[in-house]
């Protein structure tokens, strides 16, 4: 089994309807890693009244993950009032990081920074976050419904298209030529000149998607 230099993985959102456990549960079983990063949102709200017994088993496979391991916490717009959880857990809690392999400088960011309605328009966010809740509770088990309805308003929306930019920019600004967001639920990875920009996507559709990338600094945007 290939040992890589980092996992990355995003979106997880413990407590939510499509939280997808099974998934997650098999990519920390089936890959062998020495950093684990989780690109923002482990948690889906600021309590655990929702979370199911697999939602539980996720945290303790991390906690275990924890005792050997490097394991991060980028934050997130979700659940940041379960932080205190998480460090309990052995978590690293982070606003952003960064490091280096060979000459490439990466930087991981949950990406909401440069969502302007996360940031400007906390109303109409958190009202557009009630919606979509509401649309989980009538999806059924396959929730294909409410993946639909959270990719086609972030494309619509154009914050894809915008976290690039932004992201790219951003990178520049602090020497870092790979930057590694997540947020949008949308996975992507893209070149522009000597940067690349990557989406995590998440753990909350079908499929799944997360980050491998190995020692020598290849990277890759695996399905699951």
């Amino acid at each position: 089994m290939m040992k890589y230099h980092t996992l990355i993985i995003s979106d997880l959102h413990l407590g939510s309807r499509i939280c997808r456990t099974d998934k997650i549960m098999s990519v920390l079983n089936d890959f062998n890693f020495k950093n684990l990063i989780i690109n923002g949102d482990l948690f889906d709200t600021n309590t655990t009244t929702k979370f199911k017994e697999n939602h539980w088993h996720i945290l303790s496979k991390i906690s275990s993950l924890a005792e050997h391991k490097n394991v991060l916490l980028v934050g997130g717009n979700h659940g940041r009032r379960l932080d205190p959880l998480a460090e309990k857990m052995g978590i690293t809690i982070v606003e952003h990081y960064s490091f280096k392999i060979g000459d490439k400088r990466f930087l991981c960011l949950h990406g909401d920074e440069f969502d302007m309605y996360v940031r400007n328009l906390p109303i109409t966010s958190d009202l557009f976050t009630k919606i979509y809740y509401l649309i989980q509770q009538v999806g059924g088990k396959k929730q294909s419904l409410s993946m639909i309805v959270k990719r086609a308003s972030k494309q619509i929306l154009g914050i894809s298209r915008r976290q690039q930019r932004l992201a790219l920019e951003y990178g520049r600004m602090h020497n870092a030529n790979v930057i590694i967001c997540s947020h949008t639920h949308i996975p992507h990875m893209s070149k522009e000149d000597e940067n690349v920009f990557l989406n995590t996507g998440s753990f909350c559709d079908n499929p799944s998607t997360f980050i491998t990338i190995e020692k020598n600094g290849a990277m890759q945007l695996h399905e699951l």
